[in-house]
Protein backbone atom coordinates (compact mmCIF):
# COMPACT_ATOMS: atom_id res chain seq x y z
CA UNK A 1 0.00 0.00 0.00
CA UNK A 2 1.21 3.54 -1.09
CA UNK A 3 2.22 5.45 1.60
CA UNK A 4 -0.29 8.25 3.04
CA UNK A 5 0.70 11.89 1.26
CA UNK A 6 1.43 14.46 4.03
CA UNK A 7 -0.86 17.01 4.99
CA UNK A 8 0.78 20.45 5.66
CA UNK A 9 -1.16 22.88 7.82
CA UNK A 10 -0.45 26.61 8.42
CA UNK A 11 -1.43 28.00 11.60
CA UNK A 12 -1.07 31.52 10.93
CA UNK A 13 -0.78 33.75 14.37
CA UNK A 14 -1.62 37.67 14.31
CA UNK A 15 -0.88 39.88 16.90
CA UNK A 16 -1.89 38.57 20.33
CA UNK A 17 -3.52 35.33 19.66
CA UNK A 18 -6.24 34.08 22.24
CA UNK A 19 -4.70 30.70 23.10
CA UNK A 20 -8.19 28.87 23.07
CA UNK A 21 -8.69 29.76 19.94
CA UNK A 22 -5.46 27.52 18.72
CA UNK A 23 -6.45 24.46 20.69
CA UNK A 24 -8.18 22.89 17.56
CA UNK A 25 -4.94 22.26 15.74
CA UNK A 26 -4.03 19.80 18.20
CA UNK A 27 -7.07 17.54 16.80
CA UNK A 28 -5.10 17.35 13.54
CA UNK A 29 -1.60 16.38 15.84
CA UNK A 30 -4.13 13.81 17.80
CA UNK A 31 -4.84 12.41 13.94
CA UNK A 32 -1.16 11.84 13.23
CA UNK A 33 0.64 8.93 13.42
CA UNK A 34 3.41 10.36 15.92
CA UNK A 35 0.21 10.62 18.52
CA UNK A 36 -1.26 7.11 17.13
CA UNK A 37 1.82 4.84 17.29
CA UNK A 38 2.67 5.00 20.98
CA UNK A 39 -1.26 4.23 22.10
CA UNK A 40 -2.61 0.58 23.13
CA UNK A 41 -4.71 1.09 20.30
CA UNK A 42 -5.95 -1.89 17.56
CA UNK A 43 -3.47 -1.47 14.80
CA UNK A 44 -6.51 -1.21 12.34
CA UNK A 45 -6.88 2.58 14.02
CA UNK A 46 -3.52 3.54 13.78
CA UNK A 47 -3.98 2.54 10.49
CA UNK A 48 -5.67 5.22 9.63
CA UNK A 49 -3.52 7.99 11.07
CA UNK A 50 -2.67 10.73 8.63
CA UNK A 51 0.85 12.13 8.32
CA UNK A 52 0.95 15.92 9.49
CA UNK A 53 3.50 18.72 8.91
CA UNK A 54 2.16 21.85 10.98
CA UNK A 55 3.81 25.15 11.15
CA UNK A 56 3.32 28.28 12.74
CA UNK A 57 3.63 31.23 11.49
CA UNK A 58 4.01 35.10 11.95
CA UNK A 59 5.22 38.71 10.10
CA UNK A 60 8.46 38.02 12.34
CA UNK A 61 9.90 34.54 10.87
CA UNK A 62 11.67 31.61 12.41
CA UNK A 63 13.39 31.36 15.50
CA UNK A 64 11.05 34.02 17.18
CA UNK A 65 8.21 33.01 20.34
CA UNK A 66 4.79 34.92 19.39
CA UNK A 67 3.29 36.08 22.45
CA UNK A 68 -0.24 34.62 23.03
CA UNK A 69 -2.56 34.89 26.02
CA UNK A 70 -1.86 33.51 29.40
CA UNK A 71 1.75 33.77 29.15
CA UNK A 72 2.38 31.46 26.43
CA UNK A 73 4.79 31.57 23.81
CA UNK A 74 4.87 29.87 20.64
CA UNK A 75 8.10 29.13 18.89
CA UNK A 76 7.31 30.31 14.86
CA UNK A 77 8.86 27.98 11.80
CA UNK A 78 8.36 30.20 9.37
CA UNK A 79 7.29 34.14 8.37
CA UNK A 80 5.05 35.05 5.63
CA UNK A 81 7.14 35.34 2.90
CA UNK A 82 9.08 31.86 3.43
CA UNK A 83 9.05 29.77 0.13
CA UNK A 84 7.75 26.77 2.60
CA UNK A 85 4.34 28.53 3.11
CA UNK A 86 4.26 31.20 1.08
CA UNK A 87 1.30 31.19 -1.83
CA UNK A 88 1.96 29.59 -4.93
CA UNK A 89 2.80 31.11 -8.12
CA UNK A 90 -0.25 30.85 -10.96
CA UNK A 91 0.85 26.93 -12.22
CA UNK A 92 2.46 26.07 -9.16
CA UNK A 93 1.64 23.25 -6.29
CA UNK A 94 -0.35 24.84 -3.40
CA UNK A 95 2.30 24.75 -0.09
CA UNK A 96 -0.03 24.61 2.53
CA UNK A 97 -3.05 22.10 2.38
CA UNK A 98 -4.67 23.70 5.32
CA UNK A 99 -4.57 27.44 6.59
CA UNK A 100 -5.81 28.11 10.38
CA UNK A 101 -6.38 31.61 11.25
CA UNK A 102 -6.94 32.24 15.19
CA UNK A 103 -8.46 35.40 16.37
CA UNK A 104 -6.71 38.52 17.14
CA UNK A 105 -7.83 41.42 18.80
CA UNK A 106 -10.88 42.33 16.77
CA UNK A 107 -10.55 46.47 17.48
CA UNK A 108 -6.61 46.49 17.85
CA UNK A 109 -6.21 44.22 14.24
CA UNK A 110 -4.91 46.04 11.00
CA UNK A 111 -4.91 44.53 7.74
CA UNK A 112 -1.68 45.01 5.89
CA UNK A 113 -1.42 44.13 1.72
CA UNK A 114 1.37 41.26 2.64
CA UNK A 115 -1.49 39.67 5.15
CA UNK A 116 -4.21 40.13 2.84
CA UNK A 117 -1.98 38.89 -0.08
CA UNK A 118 -0.99 35.64 1.73
CA UNK A 119 -4.64 34.63 2.97
CA UNK A 120 -6.31 35.10 -0.21
CA UNK A 121 -3.31 33.43 -2.29
CA UNK A 122 -3.59 30.48 -0.56
CA UNK A 123 -7.72 30.71 -0.65
CA UNK A 124 -7.40 31.07 -4.68
CA UNK A 125 -5.24 28.14 -4.79
CA UNK A 126 -7.40 25.97 -3.00
CA UNK A 127 -5.91 25.53 0.15
CA UNK A 128 -8.59 24.77 3.22
CA UNK A 129 -8.90 28.00 5.02
CA UNK A 130 -9.87 27.68 8.61
CA UNK A 131 -10.85 30.79 10.78
CA UNK A 132 -11.19 30.49 14.46
CA UNK A 133 -13.88 33.25 16.65
CA UNK A 134 -12.33 36.76 15.34
CA UNK A 135 -9.89 35.03 12.41
CA UNK A 136 -12.91 35.70 10.25
CA UNK A 137 -11.89 39.37 10.27
CA UNK A 138 -8.22 39.17 8.74
CA UNK A 139 -10.61 36.97 6.22
CA UNK A 140 -12.70 39.19 5.59
CA UNK A 141 -10.00 42.39 4.93
CA UNK A 142 -8.08 40.11 2.60
CA UNK A 143 -11.19 39.86 0.34
CA UNK A 144 -12.24 36.38 0.52
CA UNK A 145 -15.54 36.29 2.20
CA UNK A 146 -17.76 37.43 -0.69
CA UNK A 147 -20.98 35.67 -1.09
CA UNK A 148 -19.88 33.09 1.32
CA UNK A 149 -21.37 31.63 3.71
CA UNK A 150 -19.87 32.49 7.03
CA UNK A 151 -20.55 33.18 10.93
CA UNK A 152 -18.15 34.27 13.66
CA UNK A 153 -18.44 35.46 17.32
CA UNK A 154 -21.95 35.49 18.52
CA UNK A 155 -21.98 38.70 20.16
CA UNK A 156 -20.07 40.64 17.69
CA UNK A 157 -22.32 39.41 14.50
CA UNK A 158 -24.01 42.61 14.36
CA UNK A 159 -21.00 44.53 13.92
CA UNK A 160 -19.23 41.73 11.45
CA UNK A 161 -22.30 42.39 9.12
CA UNK A 162 -21.53 46.32 9.23
CA UNK A 163 -17.90 45.85 8.64
CA UNK A 164 -17.89 42.93 6.17
CA UNK A 165 -21.55 43.37 4.57
CA UNK A 166 -20.83 40.72 1.32
CA UNK A 167 -20.36 38.13 3.68
CA UNK A 168 -23.93 36.00 3.99
CA UNK A 169 -23.51 35.63 8.07
CA UNK A 170 -25.08 32.80 10.28
CA UNK A 171 -25.83 32.76 13.42
CA UNK A 172 -24.50 28.82 13.66
CA UNK A 173 -21.23 27.45 15.81
CA UNK A 174 -19.55 26.77 12.28
CA UNK A 175 -20.00 27.12 8.92
CA UNK A 176 -18.64 25.99 5.70
CA UNK A 177 -18.73 27.23 1.97
CA UNK A 178 -16.32 25.07 -0.61
CA UNK A 179 -12.82 26.14 1.06
CA UNK A 180 -13.54 28.38 3.57
CA UNK A 181 -14.46 27.24 7.28
CA UNK A 182 -15.69 29.53 9.84
CA UNK A 183 -15.90 28.95 13.58
CA UNK A 184 -18.04 31.05 15.79
CA UNK A 185 -16.09 32.16 19.74
CA UNK A 186 -13.11 30.18 20.60
CA UNK A 187 -13.79 26.55 21.81
CA UNK A 188 -16.31 26.26 18.54
CA UNK A 189 -13.39 26.02 16.85
CA UNK A 190 -12.94 22.31 18.14
CA UNK A 191 -16.29 21.93 16.99
CA UNK A 192 -15.65 22.89 13.54
CA UNK A 193 -12.02 21.05 13.09
CA UNK A 194 -14.58 18.45 13.99
CA UNK A 195 -16.66 18.47 11.51
CA UNK A 196 -13.80 19.22 8.95
CA UNK A 197 -11.74 16.13 10.15
CA UNK A 198 -15.36 13.72 9.72
CA UNK A 199 -15.74 15.20 6.03
CA UNK A 200 -12.08 14.95 4.81
CA UNK A 201 -10.87 12.05 6.90
CA UNK A 202 -14.06 9.67 7.92
CA UNK A 203 -14.03 6.67 9.24
CA UNK A 204 -12.73 4.42 12.59
CA UNK A 205 -9.86 6.55 13.55
CA UNK A 206 -11.04 9.89 13.15
CA UNK A 207 -14.17 9.12 15.59
CA UNK A 208 -11.65 7.73 17.79
CA UNK A 209 -9.57 10.39 18.10
CA UNK A 210 -12.44 12.69 18.48
CA UNK A 211 -14.14 10.03 21.18
CA UNK A 212 -10.42 10.69 23.05
CA UNK A 213 -10.45 14.29 23.01
CA UNK A 214 -14.20 14.36 23.71
CA UNK A 215 -15.18 16.76 21.33
CA UNK A 216 -17.32 17.06 18.18
CA UNK A 217 -20.52 16.47 19.83
CA UNK A 218 -22.13 19.57 20.26
CA UNK A 219 -24.48 20.60 17.07
CA UNK A 220 -23.97 22.93 14.65
CA UNK A 221 -26.91 25.08 15.83
CA UNK A 222 -26.96 26.88 19.16
CA UNK A 223 -29.30 25.82 21.60
CA UNK A 224 -30.50 29.26 22.77
CA UNK A 225 -31.42 32.14 20.83
CA UNK A 226 -29.52 35.22 20.78
CA UNK A 227 -32.43 36.88 22.58
CA UNK A 228 -31.89 34.66 25.60
CA UNK A 229 -28.27 34.89 25.55
CA UNK A 230 -28.80 38.53 25.71
CA UNK A 231 -30.95 37.99 28.62
CA UNK A 232 -28.39 36.00 30.36
CA UNK A 233 -25.58 38.43 29.87
CA UNK A 234 -27.79 41.07 31.01
CA UNK A 235 -28.60 39.01 34.22
CA UNK A 236 -25.03 38.48 35.32
CA UNK A 237 -23.86 41.53 34.67
CA UNK A 238 -27.06 42.73 37.12
CA UNK A 239 -25.89 40.11 39.38
CA UNK A 240 -22.06 40.93 39.63
CA UNK A 241 -23.08 44.52 39.82
CA UNK A 242 -25.96 43.67 43.14
CA UNK A 243 -23.77 40.93 44.34
CA UNK A 244 -19.93 41.96 44.00
CA UNK A 245 -17.51 39.18 44.87
CA UNK A 246 -16.06 39.43 48.00
CA UNK A 247 -13.26 36.72 49.56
Amino acid sequence: MAPKPTTRIGVLLIDHVQLLDMSSIDLFGMLSPSYLSPLFLPSPLKAGAVPMEILYIDQAGPNTLHECTAKAGLRIDASISDNICSPPKKGEEKTLDVLLIPGPDPWAYKPTDALNGFIKGHFDSGTDVLTVCTGVIPAGYAGILKGKRVTGPRALLPDLKKRLPEAVWEDKRWVSDGNLWNSAGVTTGQDMVAAYIREKWPGPTAEAILAMAEVGERPQEYGSSKMSDNAWWLWTVVRAWAFPYKK
